[in-house]
């Protein structure tokens, strides 16, 4: 019985090695300890956030801290909702003809705020290294 669980490991070692590739990378100290720094920021190991950050790269993803997630979702539900609201403006004035004063006004004031939004969500997102 023994023998038998001893042989399963190997099987799934040598099905596990077939079907991933080890790759080893060297990075000065300073390099490493930005990986490190990072890497306990977003809850990861270094070989684990090194494998994410590498992934994103390829595939033209952004690599967020895990923290900001929430801030995100409410930030593009805000934009959205600014959207909404000049979108539901400009088809006011398509059907009256003409914009107002007062309906530009507020659109200006929607995309015043879209933009503090932007800014704001932008400012959260720079990440001290």
């Amino acid at each position: 019985m023994k023998g038998e669980s001893k042989n399963k490991r190997r099987e799934y070692f040598a099905a596990y090695l077939k079907s991933n590739k080890q790759v080893r990378i060297t990075f000065s100290n300073s390099e490493h300890a930005i990986i490190e720094k990072i890497a306990e920021k977003q809850g990861l190991n270094v070989a684990s956030f090194i494998r994410y950050a590498t992934l994103s790269q390829a595939k033209n993803l952004y690599l967020f801290p895990k923290d900001m997630e929430d801030e995100i979702k409410k930030a593009v539900r805000n934009m959205r909702a600014i959207g909404n609201n000049i979108n539901q403006i400009a088809k006011y004035c398509n059907e009256e003809g003409y914009a107002s004063r007062d309906s530009m006004e507020i659109v200006f004031k929607f995309l015043y705020d879209l933009e503090k939004e932007i800014k704001a969500l932008k400012e959260k997102f720079e990440m001290d290294i």
